[in-house]
């Protein structure tokens, strides 16, 4: 599931298509998301999000959240 989320009267506003508020968005929550939302998301940010497995091997401190 994706969340997205733009800025709106200096607030959070969660929108229902990503596509079409793409250039507004900033902040998108993914959760427990499909194979088919993580390329959307990584084709839209261009950059590769890490499988769970390869973020718990990164120390706490090093990890990068995006």
């Amino acid at each position: 599931m994706i969340k997205a989320f733009v800025v709106d009267n200096d607030r959070l506003r969660l929108v229902d298509d990503l596509v079409a508020n793409g250039d507004k968005v900033v902040w998108a929550d993914l959760f427990n998301p499909t194979k088919d939302e993580e390329t959307a998301i990584e084709s839209w940010l261009g950059v590769a999000i890490p499988t769970r497995e390869e973020m718990e091997e990164i120390e706490i401190s090093s990890r990068l959240y995006i």
